[in-house]
């Protein structure tokens, strides 16, 4: 299992958790009838609490891996994500020491929980939420003409496009997996590391219009931009 896939399973568990807290806080708290008791609202709650820390700490330590294995290849809106993440770290901690340490602080507490909430739902739709969206909204320009001819791409400008979007996961200079496989001698091999397929020119283009398990989706890029890339691995 990639660590992108672990990532996205682990942050829609930290959602439901944190929704779950957040439902046990509010129906306590809440001036309508109750239809479960004081106690057992503060065992779900509790119990929610405890497993979103334990998400977030794991999610944290993926994240900070990501992000220095990354160096300063990462997109604007990986960038954004993370500073979310870290400020969504920052209101948990803070409500965490509220509660434990500073009680006179108790009545500002249930509104940094739904900051906390709020936070998770940005988190999670610019990372999962952003690229399922895309995924399924975004047509592939070249679905609709299969056998049309493959533009050709240019490889100085496909450099500079790998270095924007690929680099913070692949290696172009050597095998060696980073978050992806390394892309050194791609078309001088006989199949693609990870589908399995042939290494063709639309296999590789396949590949990042339609991609093979967690690799992010890149069908949205232009036609070109797609041609550009394959040029600049066909160099590697």
């Amino acid at each position: 299992m990639s660590v992108f896939l672990l990532k996205s399973i682990l942050a829609i568990a930290l959602l439901v958790t944190g929704l779950s807290a957040a439902t046990a806080m509010l129906i306590s708290m809440g001036r309508a009838e109750k239809k479960a008791s004081p106690t057992n609202l503060r065992k779900v709650h509790r119990t929610a609490g405890y497993l979103f820390a334990l998400l977030l700490l794991v999610l944290a330590i993926l994240g900070a891996k990501i992000f220095v294995g990354a160096g300063d290849t990462l997109s604007h809106r990986a960038v954004l994500h993370a500073f979310l993440a870290l400020f969504l770290v920052f209101i948990f901690l803070l409500k965490i020491v509220l509660v434990r340490f500073y009680k006179l602080f108790l009545r500002t507490v249930p509104g940094l929980g739904m900051t906390v909430l709020v936070l998770v739902l940005v988190v999670f739709s610019v990372s999962a939420g952003y690229f399922l969206l895309r995924t399924a909204f975004t047509a592939d320009p070249l679905s609709a003409a299969p056998n049309a001819p493959l533009l050709q791409g240019d490889a100085d400008k496909g450099n500079d496009l790998f270095a924007r979007h690929c680099a913070s996961c692949h290696y172009s200079d050597k095998e060696d997996n980073k978050l992806g496989p390394g892309l050194k001698g791609l078309f001088h091999k006989d199949s693609l590391p990870m589908s399995g397929r042939a290494v063709t020119e639309e296999n590789v283009r396949q590949q990042l219009r339609k991609p093979f398990r967690s690799m992010p989706f890149f069908g949205s890029l232009p036609a070109q931009e797609i041609a550009d890339i394959v040029a600049y691995l066909r160099t590697l």
